[in-house]
């Protein structure tokens, strides 16, 4: 992904982070994320691609273990 790309995505989840919560503003600190995408070759294939904005490896770990406890529960707590 181009550095352009990049900061654009990292602009708009700043943004959207921003603009939640006015009464008590946030600001975004890292991000990680993982995309899938159908290949139109070939109608079985998947590619999947992971981006995060350029962090250690247990900080990715820590935000994407915190993703998926969110789907399994996403009425807990945000803390």
């Amino acid at each position: 992904m181009s550095d352009a790309t990049l900061n654009a995505v990292h602009d708009a989840i700043a943004a959207h982070i921003a603009d939640v919560n006015e009464d008590d503003p946030e600001f975004l600190t890292e991000w990680a994320f993982v995309a899938a995408c159908a290949v139109s070759t070939n109608a079985r294939a998947t590619s999947y691609y992971y981006y995060d904005s350029d962090i250690p490896v247990h900080h990715a770990a820590g935000l994407l273990h915190h993703g998926i406890n969110h789907l399994n529960n996403p009425d807990s707590s945000d803390d």
